[in-house]
């Protein structure tokens, strides 16, 4: 799909060249905070973080987020997608050496408006930069942990982002990379690298919280691999696409939560369409969830694609008026527990 372009004021253009976007005047915005294995809002009361990705670029349409308010969830997960290989001119990474943030200015507006858009709504947003090829996934030998070039640029990006958006009202999270799987590296290695970026996140903000993930593509079985001391602000996260045997994850998640005593919110949380029982495997993983008070973010609202068996609530259709088909089988059972 084509990028779908905002026109901003003279202000907001004048921003978008310092690196900053306007904030209200007055008192710095609420954020969330940690405390012990909760998660706690601004009025200091533990708060289930619940929502939907916005996981495919370009996608979001102007109703979403107050459809998603009208439902029932408080959070939202929106992606950069950041030096990768995705179609349709995903990758954000500008190889300019002379724009210090690294993104293209056209993605960076797109970026803009989701947070806004988000924002505006009062959910929380928990945001993500994302590398395929900085992660090294598919065995990709070049990476953040053995190219120091590009590793730096990613820790730049990031300062860029939360020095941007460090005062924008219901930023939640920043969720540094998700998904790591660089070959040959240890746990202890990802680790590292998360509490490197921790450190550069903190010279710029020290109020909004962190995401961070273990090792093999944010395992749910190496949680205890992640944990850091480095900083009383964390919010774990793994993975949790339903296979069969869909509550064998449960344990792994609430006995890491025990014993670290921290919390877990599952970034991606989904089932294709069409495999055998996907629905009694939702709402069996979505009633554990909410049983045990496991926070989530639904995989995904809108897909860029038209196989209706996959992921996502919406799928593209050419012959629907606004080109989107819903599956509102679906809409209604994620909805569901979304306020729960």
């Amino acid at each position: 799909m084509k990028l779908r372009h905002v026109v901003f004021g003279v202000t907001t253009a004048v921003a978008l060249l310092l690196g900053s976007v306007p904030a209200s005047a007055g008192a710095a915005p609420g954020r969330l905070s940690v405390s012990g294995a909760e998660v706690i809002d601004p009025s200091g009361n533990p708060i289930v973080l619940r929502g939907y990705n916005w996981g495919h670029w370009g996608t979001v349409q102007p109703q979403d987020a107050g459809d998603h308010v009208a439902a029932g969830a408080n959070s939202v997960r929106i992606p950069l997608r950041w030096w990768g290989v995705w179609k349709d001119d995903v990758d954000s990474r500008d190889p300019d050496p002379g724009n210090p943030s690294h993104i293209k200015p056209g993605h960076l507006a797109v970026l803009d408006q989701m947070i806004e858009q988000a924002s505006s709504s009062g959910m929380w947003i928990t945001l993500f930069v994302d590398s395929n090829y900085g992660q090294g996934a598919g065995g990709r030998p070049d990476n953040f942990w053995t190219n120091p070039v590009m590793k730096q640029q990613f820790k730049e990006v990031w300062q860029f982002l939360v020095r941007r958006y460090k005062t924008k009202p219901h930023m939640g999270a920043f969720e540094i990379l998700p998904e790591p799987k660089p070959v040959g590296q240890s746990d202890g290695e990802v680790k590292a690298f998360y509490d490197e970026m921790i450190a550069a996140i903190r010279t710029i903000d020290r109020r909004t919280p962190v995401v961070v993930g273990p090792n093999d593509n944010y395992s749910c079985s190496r949680l205890d691999g992640a944990h850091t001391t480095v900083d009383p602000k964390v919010i774990y996260t793994c993975n949790y696409f339903i296979f069969e045997n869909p509550l064998n994850r449960i344990g792994q998640i609430t006995g890491f939560r025990a014993r670290h005593d921290v919390p877990v919110w599952i970034n991606q949380i989904g089932i294709e369409s069409g495999d055998t029982d996907a629905k009694a495997k939702a709402r069996e993983v979505l009633g554990a969830f909410d049983t045990n008070r496991i926070g989530w973010a639904w995989w995904t609202y809108r897909l860029n694609g038209t196989n209706a068996l996959t992921h996502g609530i919406y799928y593209l259709d050419p012959n629907a008026p606004d080109g989107w088909a819903v599956k509102k089988d679906w809409l209604r059972l994620v909805n569901g527990y979304l306020a729960a």
